[in-house]
């Protein structure tokens, strides 16, 4: 009988403190005990923040440059989205497609862009096509995806 009872203690507590682990850990979504108006770092602090200053939830930022060379061409193109707000999410896509297509044309390509730091989540993509298909052709290309604060 006592081992029947001590292996049924020791099931209940195996089962009970991942449970209370679970209760008790991750991203606080308040922050119990503090006053509404002191600095809150809670996910439900940040969104409040964020309604009270008038900023958006979220951004969105795309850019996309397209550069054709049939000779020399060159195409630069630099975007800065910043409105002094930190959304709770920010989004920033940037992309290029670069493409000499002549024999000995070359095209040149620069693409800059920046968004706001998200306070929850930042994602950031930035992708881009470059073929120099001619012959003796020559196709160069930059793209920058910068995250602010």
């Amino acid at each position: 009988m006592s081992r029947r009872t001590s292996a049924l203690a020791v099931l209940a507590l195996l089962t009970a403190f991942p449970a209370a682990a679970q209760e008790f850990g991750g991203v606080p979504l308040q922050n119990p005990g503090r006053p509404f108006h002191a600095r809150d770092h809670s996910i439900l602090g940040q969104i409040r923040q964020t309604l009270n200053s008038g900023c958006p939830l979220s951004q969105t930022n795309v850019v996309h440059g397209v550069n054709r060379s049939f000779g020399g061409t060159q195409q630069q193109l630099i975007q800065q989205s910043s409105s002094g707000c930190r959304p709770l999410v920010s989004n920033q896509v940037v992309s290029g497609t670069n493409l000499a297509l002549t024999r000995g044309s070359s095209a040149d390509q620069t693409i800059e862009a920046q968004a706001p730091r998200g306070l929850l989540r930042t994602n950031n993509i930035v992708r881009g096509v470059n073929i120099g298909a001619g012959a003796h052709s020559s196709a160069t290309q930059h793209l920058l995806g910068l995250i602010g604060e």
